[in-house]
């Protein structure tokens, strides 16, 4: 349903860009024939008569209508800048880290039959990617 949708949608967005005319033949004042393309008798089929040029009296007259989308179909041209953060804020640490990073480990007391110390989680898990 959504492909056929979307091709009527291409076809008629073809139709109107690409514009249609109308030929209208009007004899004494009337609409007589009409067509989607110009033509080529010289002859009216209603009275007869010889077909003219515009600027000489005649009974007979032809009217073309073309209708054609004006606008363009262009999507909004306006930018959007979006501005960046000026600074980040660096993680503060106590300066206790930086002084004395070792003194964490000795001091802890090893318990008898203690569990061993924790250890990290290996990257791979974290990122929940099991390679065989």
């Amino acid at each position: 349903m959504k492909k056929f949708f979307l091709t009527f949608m291409a076809f008629f967005y073809l139709a109107v860009t690409s514009g249609a005319g109308v030929n209208l033949h009007y004899c004494m004042g009337e609409l007589v024939d009409w067509s989607l393309t110009d033509s080529q008798k010289h002859a009216c089929d209603f009275c007869g008569m010889e077909k003219k040029k515009a600027t000489e009296k005649s009974c007979c007259k032809d009217v073309q209508h073309q209708a054609k989308v004006d606008q363009a179909q262009k999507a909004n041209a306006q930018i959007y800048k979006f501005e960046q953060v000026a600074f980040i804020v660096p993680q503060v640490k106590p300066i206790e880290t930086y002084l004395f990073p070792v003194a964490q480990d000795f001091l802890q007391e090893a318990r008898s039959n203690a569990p061993p110390l924790r250890q990290q989680t290996p990257i791979f898990i974290k990122n929940c990617t099991y390679r065989i």
